[in-house]
């Protein structure tokens, strides 16, 4: 009988060591570089967008300007006599060109500065952002205001461009119609809104950015601390 003694058998087994946790490695300090690494994305990402549409803008407000400005030259050499935009339109893109373009450079110019870590470019892109929604609105504003004139310049146009199609052969159940002016106005309004909302998205985004908690301690973080005389 071998009552009270320990099994022999037993006491010789290897003790089993609990499996290793597989997430381990992953530790808090790994996740907190992980989360910092993901929010110092925006460094990178929202400059190099902002750039894009800052160049962007700038080609389209001028070539608009130009075509404006410059109408019965460009509709001559295109071989056409077409009424010229009225002077209430020709003035307010005017105005706005010459308020969006510099804009523009300033967008660029902040957003540069960003991805160089400069903590100037956070200021500029923040001024351009707050600008840009005030003439948004303001934008809007002429839009409205304006409305009428530009329907009429317009349905003068698609009526000039019929009888332009007729001189060249066109028959007549083959020409467009007209457009209604009372349709075309309240397309104009909606589409104008539409166009507003478009326009005030990545200002809107970008103020939100620089704005968050964790942005602007970095960008604090850029600047060089001065040496004491």
């Amino acid at each position: 009988m071998n009552e009270g003694k320990p099994d022999s058998k037993l006491s010789q087994e290897p003790s089993v060591a609990p499996a290793a946790d597989p997430f381990a490695p992953y530790s808090e300090a790994s996740r907190a570089e992980d989360l910092a690494e993901r929010r110092g994305r925006w460094r990178v990402v929202f400059p190099v967008i902002s750039v894009a549409i800052g160049v962007f803008g700038m080609c389209f407000q001028g070539l608009f300007a130009v075509q404006i400005v410059f109408w019965d030259t460009i509709m001559a050499s295109a071989g056409m006599v077409l009424t010229p935009p009225p002077d209430i339109i020709k003035w307010t893109t005017t105005a706005q060109v010459a308020i969006t373009i510099p804009l523009g450079i300033v967008l660029i110019a902040g957003s540069a500065m960003l991805l160089l870590r400069k903590p100037l470019g956070a200021k500029l892109v923040m001024f351009w952002a707050v600008a840009r929604l005030v003439l948004v609105v303001a934008g809007l504003v002429a839009a409205v205001v304006t409305i009428k004139p530009q329907v009429e310049w317009g349905v003068t146009l698609a009526s000039e461009m019929r009888d332009e199609m007729r001189k060249k052969g066109v028959k007549e159940e083959d020409l467009p119609p007209l457009p209604d002016e009372a349709k075309a106005q309240s397309d104009g309004l909606r589409n104008m809104a539409i166009v507003s909302i478009a326009t005030a998205t990545w200002p809107f985004v970008m103020a939100i950015v620089l704005t968050r908690r964790h942005v602007r301690a970095e960008v604090a973080s850029w600047k060089q601390p001065t040496n004491a005389a």
